[in-house]
């Protein structure tokens, strides 16, 4: 009598395999914890600018005519970015404000938010941000982009 396993058998082990591994992928579901994982790193980023722009206000009471002026002016040694590597929208009230002239008097920073814990009205996107009229960072659902008079809610 030969030893070893049969054809047979080892298709059969190479089955149940397959089987277990399919179930742990579904279970895992990778590409909702890589969102995830963009979206904590993105809250973690954002909060340093948010944290470098009240400041700023503090010091100057007025906001930065653009975030890179928070570099400058040495609130920041480095602007961070998102996590796809770009920069966050940032918009200021009144448009023509400037740094220099100290008379941005609203401002909001914001990003896509990918895995919001609950969703947002049809049509209305979600974002994570800040704006100067609440002073909170939080989920933002609008069908436009962000602006400072929007109040975000904690997500």
């Amino acid at each position: 009598m030969k030893k070893g396993f049969t054809l047979v058998e080892l298709l059969v082990v190479i089955a149940v395999i397959a089987v277990l591994a399919a179930v742990t992928v579904v279970a895992v579901n990778p590409a909702k914890k890589l969102a995830q994982a963009r979206d904590a790193a993105r809250k973690s980023s954002l909060q340093q600018i948010v944290t470098s722009l009240s400041t700023f206000y503090t010091q100057n009471a007025s906001y930065p005519a653009a975030t890179a002026d928070l570099v400058t002016n040495g609130e920041l040694k480095s602007l961070p970015k998102g996590p796809t590597g770009t920069d966050f929208s940032y918009v200021v009230n009144p448009s023509a404000c400037t740094t220099a002239g100290k008379n941005c008097t609203g401002a909001v920073i914001y990003d896509t938010y990918e895995q919001p814990t609950t969703g947002c009205a049809a049509g209305s996107t979600a974002y994570w941000g800040w704006t100067s009229g609440s002073g909170v960072i939080g989920k933002i659902c609008t069908a436009a982009t962000p602006a400072y008079s929007d109040i975000p809610v904690v997500d």
